[in-house]
């Protein structure tokens, strides 16, 4: 009985901590990247433009959807993009599954789950629709920094 309790310690010991409920490692990058996330997902409930524009990298571009009718935007024409995103919307609530979190060296992403709920404005009120998908967001540091690179 000494020997299996000895060996589940001395196993639980090896093991690497990681955040609660995850697989993903808990330690300072990761946390960081996860904490502009977070940011992210405050600015596009609170349909802040400016908020998400500051998060986002100077080399930033995002390939778009055009199934969704979303095309390329670049660092340049976002915060024109961003701007305008939010004028037919009363409200905005993402609910994020993080399902991975990479960080190597100055580049991270995060695969995540989104279920993304949103108040359209029409002439009648207001109209909520979901969306749903697997979305993956990349950030690059920059002066120390992390930032979006791609996947606003």
């Amino acid at each position: 009985m000494r020997l299996g309790t000895a060996l589940v310690l001395a196993l639980a010991a090896c093991a690497h901590a990681t955040i609660p409920g995850t697989n993903i490692p808990d330690n300072e990058q990761t946390r960081a990247v996860l904490d502009v996330f977070g940011r992210y997902k405050n600015a596009l409930e609170g349909r802040d433009p400016s908020a998400l524009y500051q998060l986002a990298a100077p080399n930033y571009y995002d390939a778009g959807d055009m199934t969704h009718g979303q095309t390329p935007t670049d660092y340049q024409h976002l915060q024109q993009k961003l701007t305008h995103d939010f004028d037919n919307l009363a409200g905005v609530r993402l609910d994020a599954t993080i399902k991975d979190v990479a960080v190597k060296g100055d580049k991270a992403q995060i695969d995540y789950f989104a279920v993304l709920r949103y108040a359209v404005k029409t002439p009648r009120g207001e109209v909520w629709k979901p969306e749903s998908d697997d979305a993956r967001m990349k950030l690059v540091r920059v002066g120390g920094e992390w930032k979006i690179q791609s996947g606003l």
